[in-house]
């Protein structure tokens, strides 16, 4: 077809969308189905077709949303996680404590409590599931992080702090009173954990100003 000076017009055709759009519901019903599955038979025996019976579907429905079970966990890994507001107190062991806390409620939940143990076992010798518990711990642990960064830059803790270590010393604490000791996990225990990290790491100064 021409224009009027023979110039070509082209005609655009609306891109079609093939399929119905992909349910963010049924996702979370999956992920749940998931974490069920590997809780109760561990990693190597869960199944796809164990985790859609546990939700209902076709095992279809979930190879067309994820090619396998290490990237439906990939994806999981992150589902489960409750987003986490930020706290910028300028107290440095409020703001840690407030992100601490989510990790250790995160241990006391049942699905999660039931799926830990399981993937820890695997994860020593199975990469995908390390990349899985990393992209997890990833997530978990990035607002204490941030909070110990805030506080070595406005000078509450020595200079040569490290955020990441300071941090997989709390979680690890964390895990280790929750999944081998099967202590208690709740505020207090987290604030006790806290402020002696702090106080490990803290300036003479602010030493001072929090007696």
């Amino acid at each position: 077809m021409s224009g009027s000076m023979g110039t070509p017009v082209v005609v655009e055709r609306p891109t079609l969308r093939r399929g119905r759009p992909r349910d963010d519901r049924l996702d979370a019903v999956i992920v749940s189905a998931a974490v069920a599955e590997v809780g109760a038979k561990g990693w190597g025996g869960a199944t796809i077709d164990g985790i859609a019976a546990r939700a209902g579907v076709g095992r279809g429905t979930i190879y067309r949303r994820w090619p396998s079970k290490t990237d439906l966990f990939q994806y999981a890994a992150t589902a489960v996680m409750r987003p986490v507001e930020a706290s910028d107190s300028g107290s440095f062991v409020e703001d840690l404590f407030a992100a601490v806390l989510p990790i250790a409620d995160m241990l006391t939940r049942p699905e999660l409590a039931a799926l830990l143990p399981s993937l820890l076992a695997e994860a020593a010798n199975d990469p995908s599931i390390r990349q899985t518990l990393r992209t997890f711990v990833a997530q978990s642990r990035q607002q204490a992080i941030e909070a110990v960064e805030r506080a070595r830059i406005r000078g509450d803790i020595v200079a040569s702090t490290d955020a990441e270590t300071l941090v997989d010393m709390l979680a690890g604490a964390l895990v280790y009173r929750r999944l081998l000791l099967g202590e208690a996990t709740d505020a207090a225990a987290v604030r006790a954990l806290v402020r002696q990290a702090v106080q490990s790491c803290a300036t003479p100064t602010s030493t001072e100003e929090d007696s």
